[in-house]
């Protein structure tokens, strides 16, 4: 049995099947659950939405993405924090949701194309 450290966190299905808000993201930081540390949301492809955020937890980090297709937030990569100061997990999981990022916008411009084809 396990305690759920290794593995996703548990509140993902709870999450809106939609991109959030950095408020709901510091709610998540903020939160009473003992294992979370702190989260911080990066900035989306629209104003004012996250589309991906970290989460500092007990045993990792977990860079947290929406996959709008899908409709859901998943775990994009996690990684332990050992031996890593704050910036340096922060530049870490900074790079993770730009690759992220970079990869879903790309993602969504091939479908955008492949959808204005079959007008």
């Amino acid at each position: 049995m396990t305690d759920g450290s290794e593995t996703s966190p548990s509140f993902l299905s709870s999450l809106p099947s939609r991109p959030i808000t950095d408020d709901i993201v510091k709610q998540i930081g903020e939160s009473d659950n003992p294992k979370i540390r702190g989260a911080m949301g990066f900035p989306g492809s629209s104003p004012g939405t996250i589309e991906a955020f970290l989460l500092d937890m007990e045993a990792k980090t977990h860079v947290i993405v929406f996959e709008p297709s899908a409709e859901q937030w998943y775990v994009y990569k996690s990684f332990g924090t050992g031996g890593m100061s704050h910036q340096e997990m922060v530049d870490h999981a900074s790079e993770l949701a730009n690759e992220w990022l970079a990869q879903s916008l790309s993602d969504r411009i091939a479908a955008a194309e492949t959808t204005e084809q079959d007008t």
